[in-house]
C-alpha cells in the first residue's frame, strides 16, 4: 500500500503539474578570450551577451554582487546580429568618439566608442530592466573593450 500510494504521488506530480520545463538551445557565435560571448538561439529570436564586468574587475571585489559575469538576453530578429555587427564595424572604420544607444525590451544597450593609445575600441555597457541594482546606480556594467580584429572574433566572422 505504501509503494501505490508513492507511486500515485509521483505521478499526480508529473500529470498535474504547473509547469513545464524547457530548455533554450544557445549556440555560441563568437567570442574574445574568457571575458566576452556571443549566443544566439536556434530560432534566432534572442541572443545574449555573456561577460565578465570590466568594472568589478577593475575594483577586484564588489560587495553587493560577488560575481563578475553577467549576462544581457536581448530580443531579435534572424538579421538583427548582422546589422549589429555592420554599425559596429562602420563606426569603428570611421573612428567616430560617440555613445549609441539600443533600447530592447529587456533593456538598454550602450555602444561606447572610444580612443586609447592610438587605436580604436567599442564596449557594451548595459542596463538592464530586471536588476535593481542597475535602475538605482549611474555606473552601467560593461564589457571589455574591442577593436576590429577582436570584434570579427565576438561575432564569429574570423576564425
Amino acid at each position: 500500500m505504501k509503494k501505490l500510494f508513492i507511486l500515485f504521488i509521483l505521478f499526480s506530480g508529473f500529470a498535474f503539474g504547473q509547469f513545464t520545463v524547457t530548455k533554450e538551445n544557445w549556440i555560441e557565435k563568437g567570442k574574445y578570450l574568457q571575458a566576452i560571448k556571443l549566443y544566439q538561439n536556434e530560432d534566432k529570436t534572442k541572443a545574449k551577451i555573456w561577460y565578465v564586468d570590466f568594472n568589478s574587475v577593475l575594483q577586484k571585489t564588489n560587495v553587493l554582487s560577488p560575481t563578475m559575469d553577467y549576462e544581457f538576453e536581448f530580443t531579435t530578429e534572424p538579421d538583427t546580429l548582422d546589422k549589429l555587427y555592420d554599425l559596429i564595424k562602420e563606426n569603428l572604420e570611421k573612428k567616430n568618439i560617440e555613445v549609441l544607444t539600443l533600447t530592447f525590451p529587456e533593456g538598454k544597450m550602450h555602444l561606447n566608442f572610444m580612443k586609447s593609445l592610438g587605436s580604436y575600441y567599442v564596449n557594451f555597457q548595459f542596463e538592464n530592466k530586471s536588476s535593481i541594482i542597475d535602475n538605482n546606480s549611474t555606473s552601467k556594467r560593461e564589457t571589455y573593450a574591442l577593436n576590429l580584429k577582436r570584434l570579427n572574433k565576438f561575432f564569429g566572422k574570423e576564425n
